[in-house]
Parts: C-alpha cells; sequence; structure tokens
C-alpha cells in the first residue's frame, strides 16, 4: 500500500511538473494515444477536438454509383489492408464510384482524420486567394504576414513556403512529445508557437517536408480578412463540389473562443467526400463545367520543383503535394497523411483513388511513400476486373 502511494504521488508530481513548465499538453496527449492504445495520434481522435463546421452542400451530389461487378482484392492485397487496418478503400473514375469497401466498424457517413493529406487543401485556398487578387506566389511572404516583412523575411517568398523550402527548423517528429509538431498538434495558441520561429538567412534550396510550413500559409490566409479557412473551404469548394456531408476541422481553442485551424491536420471528412478534391486535381480545378480553382494555379500546384526553379531538385513535390509518375510514365499526384490516408489522382485515367487507415506501410520508394504506388495499382486493377 506505502509502494502505490509513494507511486501515485510521483505521478502526481510529474503531472504538475508538465503543467508549469508548460508541457500540459502532454498529458491531454497521452490521453488520445497511450491511453487508448496508441503511440501517436490516429484517425478516429475527433471526440478530443474543438472543432470548426464546413457545412455540407445544401443541395449534394452523389458519386454514381456503378461498382465493377464482383471486383476483389488480390489475396496479398487483402493482406495488405488488414495489416495496416484500412479503414476505407475507394475507386472513383470521373463521376463514378467504381468500389468501395470499409473496415474498423467506418462506413460511407464516418468522417476521419486527414492527418497531412489537407496540406493540398491549404495550398488549394492560396490558390483561391490568388484568383482573387489578394495573393501572388512570387511575393514575399512577408507582404501578408506583417511580423515577417523588410528583413525578418530575408527574402522568403511565398512560393518557397508552398514548396516547403523555408529552411525554417520547425521539426517534424511527431514522436517527440517536446517538439514542435506534438505542441502543434496537442497544445493551444497554436500562433504563439510558430512566432517563435525566425527565416533563415539562406533558404530556398533545400526541400524539407514540415508542419510548420503549412502554418505559416494559414496564418497568411487568417491575414487576408475574408473569413477563416474553413470559411473559404466551404464557400468556394466543399459546397461547390456537391459535398454530401459536413467535415470538420480540428482548432487550437473552441470555435467560440477564436480558435485557429491546426491546419498541418485535422481536416475530418468522409472518404468519398474526400475524393471530391481528387477529381478537382484531375481536372485542373474545373467542377462539371464550372472552374472553381484557377487552371493555371493548379498546373502549378501539380508542377515538380525543379519545373519552376533551378534552385532545389526535389521533383517529388510541388505545392504541398506529392508527385510522381507510375511504372508505365503516367503522372500522379497524391494528397497523403501519417496514418497513410492517401487521396490519389491520375488525370490520364480520369483516377481516383482514397484510402483511409490506421496504420501504414513506412517504406518509401522513390521519395515517394510505397503505399502510393501499391494504391494505383488496387485502383487500376479494380477496373481492370470490370
Amino acid at each position: 500500500m506505502k509502494a502505490i502511494k509513494v507511486l501515485l504521488s510521483m505521478l502526481a508530481l510529474l503531472v504538475i511538473g508538465l503543467y508549469v513548465s508548460g508541457h500540459g499538453y502532454i498529458v491531454a496527449g497521452m490521453q488520445e494515444t497511450y491511453f487508448r492504445g496508441w503511440k501517436n495520434s490516429n484517425i478516429d481522435d475527433i471526440e478530443f477536438r474543438d472543432l470548426r463546421t464546413i457545412t455540407a452542400a445544401e443541395n449534394p451530389s452523389p458519386w454514381i454509383y456503378q461498382p465493377v461487378w464482383n471486383a476483389e482484392f488480390s489475396a496479398e492485397d487483402a493482406a495488405w489492408h488488414e495489416e495496416y487496418m484500412s479503414a476505407a478503400f475507394l475507386v472513383l473514375q470521373g463521376d463514378t464510384l467504381r468500389f468501395e469497401r470499409y473496415w474498423q466498424g467506418f462506413d460511407e457517413h464516418i468522417v476521419s482524420n486527414s492527418f497531412s493529406a489537407c496540406k493540398s487543401i491549404v495550398a488549394m485556398v492560396v490558390g483561391l486567394a490568388v484568383q482573387e487578387g489578394l495573393v501572388d506566389v512570387e511575393d514575399e511572404i512577408g507582404e501578408y504576414i506583417p511580423r515577417l516583412a523588410g528583413a525578418a523575411g530575408k527574402g522568403l517568398t511565398v512560393e518557397e513556403v508552398l514548396q516547403m523550402r523555408t529552411h525554417i527548423p520547425f521539426g517534424e517528429d511527431y514522436n517527440n512529445p517536446f517538439g514542435f509538431m506534438a505542441k502543434a498538434y496537442y497544445r493551444d495558441n497554436m500562433q504563439a508557437l510558430l512566432e517563435q520561429y525566425e527565416v533563415p538567412d539562406e533558404h530556398g534550396s533545400i526541400w524539407h517536408y514540415q508542419g510548420g510550413n503549412t502554418m505559416l500559409l494559414g496564418e497568411l490566409v487568417a491575414n487576408l480578412g475574408r473569413g477563416t479557412l474553413s470559411e473559404w473551404v466551404e464557400r468556394y469548394l466543399w459546397q461547390p463540389m456537391g459535398a454530401q456531408d459536413d467535415a470538420f476541422w480540428g482548432l487550437d481553442a473552441p470555435d467560440e473562443a477564436g480558435g485557429i485551424e491546426r491546419c498541418f491536420a485535422m481536416y475530418y471528412a468522409t472518404a468519398r467526400d474526400f475524393a471530391r478534391f481528387g477529381k478537382l486535381l484531375n481536372h485542373y480545378g474545373d467542377w462539371n463545367g464550372t472552374q472553381l480553382l484557377d487552371s493555371n494555379f493548379v498546373a502549378a500546384m501539380v508542377q515538380p520543383i525543379p519545373a519552376r526553379t533551378d534552385a532545389c531538385g526535389a521533383e517529388h513535390y510541388g505545392y504541398q503535394i506529392w508527385l510522381g509518375e507510375t511504372e508505365d510514365g503516367l503522372a500522379f499526384s497524391c494528397m497523403e497523411g501519417l496514418r497513410g490516408q492517401f487521396i490519389v489522382s491520375v488525370p490520364a485515367l480520369d483516377l481516383v483513388v482514397v484510402r483511409t487507415g490506421f496504420d501504414k506501410d513506412m517504406r518509401n520508394t522513390d521519395a515517394l511513400p510505397s503505399c502510393v504506388y501499391r494504391m494505383i495499382n488496387m485502383g487500376r486493377g479494380m477496373l481492370a476486373q470490370g
């Protein structure tokens, strides 16, 4: 009994120490992760979030449901989905849903966390601001973020931020409870965290994937004074694309207290509605004859970095989106998240593949997650069974 009392006292002192030192968010993070059996955050953590709602379309536009008859996974692919705890796998061609499968208790109306897949959505919002004449990607970021104006911005451009070429040492380690991303994900006042970092003298030559860069873009959008990120998405993308279900964006404080979107992750939507972004990219911003997003911006978004500058050789990335080619030379883009959230677009085939899940194969192929090639091959395989 005495030993138990001592242990409880030590734990209490540890918790108090974390809060006193400004690391109380770790306690909340442990409740969301370790206490639920995970090492870090996962796709079903919406119950822990302060949220802003992105309302579905008043007149939703459901996909044409025409599944490939008797289409099925190979034994190897079925085992992959089981091993990595897939939640949803969808294959769409044009406006038609050709294959759909759910696991882990998910269905067509249950939302899940996008994780970093929503970085591409943030880039699209920047594109909306560009077509409104509010932003020029060639401008210095300080034109839109006053604290980085003049010498403080060191000449860093909006495009360099979009392409993850800032060289700002945010860090991207989700496993470090004291690191930038853990603080950004779990603690409040995300803006104060962001403002601790300065632009280095040298930037532009090295690609380094970091959520802090996306947070800078979120700050840029907020400073335009035209609404929150969620409002931009709802007004100009989500509702015009005919989304069937509400989406939600996780905030760093309650909505009524002015919370801001944790824009590097936490976009909660259904797999069917996530697919709409893939179709929009396949058609260079056109949605059934209405140009929602400027085609020139989308073309730049899915253009490899070396095609736009000689300063950096990262061919696998564009504006907050992963890029690659299939084995037979078809270009694709991929919105990708931490746990293997994939929204893959292959324009030449008018193909969109969506996968959500609790885990993924951590191996890479040609600087891209190896899973993305598997997703494309599975999607094409399903179509081939028709």
